[in-house]
């Protein structure tokens, strides 16, 4: 499932791309798609591009006369820019073809699929932003506020940075990566945290997200993917392989249907403190 980082620079390269064009078609390709709003989402049509922004995991295409669509990609969905004369594979479930003959196109080539978009005038009133924390990278991020969302909760601490009623944008792959550059072992519950262990976290968020965004730009320039890029990260995804620190082998656990990737020496995970 793409992150903060991957939607950050999927944005950026949209943003190059799409903004000042219009809106000529509109072709919704599976049913239930459309969360809000027409389920043909005709609006669109002969609507300009203003800006494309994020929150969360969700793009926010912000169309001329106020009108929003919002899109999460869930686990399986991708964005594919290009001409509009290509061919529209089957496992395209939105078009949205625009005024210089390109097409933006939603492809779910996983099963199931759940991607879903959202049709709206004032995005903060849809339900899934509605319940969003603060982003991580904005300035509502403060020690103080996140000191006070982790309070003494009896939950361990990686399960807190995936939660996005508390931190926005964090999944799986970088919950891991954020924990390993703070030193801290991911079983650890929150409540068990000291002051300079809380902003050492804290600090950890932000910079391993921004290091993230530049690493994946890095490798990507101006191009759409259509997969995560993770080759540079340093824990997740590399069970079994020498730690780029230390050299002990990346441990992993399946916790909950997740795989959760440490450093056994780095985040001193030996005795799990609840």
């Amino acid at each position: 499932m793409p992150e903060l980082p991957d939607l950050e620079v999927i944005r950026e390269n949209l943003a190059a791309r799409l903004l000042g064009r219009a809106v000529s078609c509109v072709a919704v390709r599976r049913p239930g798609l459309v969360q809000a709003g027409p389920v043909d989402l005709a609006p669109l049509v002969g609507k300009t591009l203003h800006d494309i922004t994020r929150r969360g995991k969700h793009l926010l295409f912000h169309f001329q006369e106020d009108l929003f669509l919002i899109v999460h990609l869930m686990r399986y969905g991708w964005l594919w820019h290009g001409p509009s004369r290509y061919e529209i594979t089957k496992t395209t479930t939105l078009v949205l073809s625009f005024s210089d003959a390109t097409d933006l196109r939603l492809i779910e080539p996983g099963t199931p699929q759940i991607a879903a978009v959202w049709l709206c005038s004032d995005p903060s009133q849809v339900d899934p932003l509605k319940k969003l924390g603060p982003e991580p990278l904005g300035p509502q991020f403060t020690l103080d506020a996140f000191s006070q969302a982790l309070g003494k909760r009896r939950r361990i601490i990686k399960k807190i940075l995936m939660d996005q009623a508390i931190v926005a944008g964090i999944g799986n792959a970088y919950a891991d990566e954020i924990l390993f550059w703070a030193r801290l072992s991911p079983f650890r519950y929150a409540h068990t945290l000291r002051a300079e262990e809380v902003e050492k976290l804290w600090r950890a968020i932000p910079e391993t997200l921004r290091w993230a965004i530049g690493e994946i730009k890095l490798r990507v320039g101006e191009n759409l993917f259509d997969k995560e890029i993770r080759d540079f990260l340093f824990v997740h995804g590399r069970a079994g392989a020498p730690c780029r620190v230390c050299g002990t082998p990346i441990g992993e656990v399946l916790f909950e249907g997740q795989r959760t990737n440490y450093c056994p020496r780095c985040q001193n995970v030996s005795q799990p403190v609840r």
